[in-house]
């Protein structure tokens, strides 16, 4: 299992908070700019992930579909 896998979500939504500020506050070097930028792509795909997951945990308990 990754690290990032072991996180809950809420401390990956942080982490990616914490990245979306330090790039937008401030001018980095691109190298570094990047590699959050990945870090933070990983994170979003995850998250949609688990998202998902919810989603259709909560559809089978209520027998709807979630919009």
């Amino acid at each position: 299992m990754m690290e990032e896998e072991k996180k809950t979500f809420e401390e990956r939504l942080s982490r990616l908070n914490e990245i979306v500020a330090k790039i937008e506050g401030s001018t980095l070097p691109l190298e570094e700019a990047l590699a959050l930028f990945q870090e933070g792509q990983t994170l979003i795909k995850g998250m949609e992930e688990e998202l998902k997951a919810a989603s259709a945990k909560i559809e089978e308990l209520t027998g709807t579909k979630a919009e």
